[in-house]
């Protein structure tokens, strides 16, 4: 679970699938999305060094929360070094994992709660 890597995006990539993508899955996600190769691959090495801080977090909401907050303001800093394609690409990236996250939510509610 790296959601990671995109952070919010990334962290949140990890948090609505099963099983953590690899670095290489994770940048072919930001390529598809319209992020330049360049821009996939620092934001995915982001993701990298804390690989291990995002392994030692599942299952600790406190701690999963700060090292979302960790990856959310780098890959924001960095993202912000990059083109306005690339900007926008990954905010438009970033929202659509919010919204498959938040669908992953009721989707896991509404089963408890049946």
């Amino acid at each position: 679970m790296c959601k990671i890597f995109v952070i919010v995006a990334l962290l949140a990539v990890v948090y609505a699938h099963p099983a953590m993508p690899s670095a290489d899955e994770v940048k072919a996600q930001l390529i598809a999305a319209g992020i330049s190769e360049t821009a996939a691959a620092g934001l995915v090495a982001i993701g990298e060094n804390h690989k291990s801080e995002i392994e030692a977090a599942k299952g600790d909401h406190e701690a999963g929360k700060k090292v979302f907050e960790t990856l959310k303001s780098e890959t924001d800093a960095y993202i912000k070094t990059q083109s306005e394609a690339d900007q926008t690409a990954y905010a438009a990236f970033v929202e659509k994992k919010q919204e498959e996250i938040k669908a992953h939510k009721e989707k896991a509610a509404a089963a408890t709660s049946a």
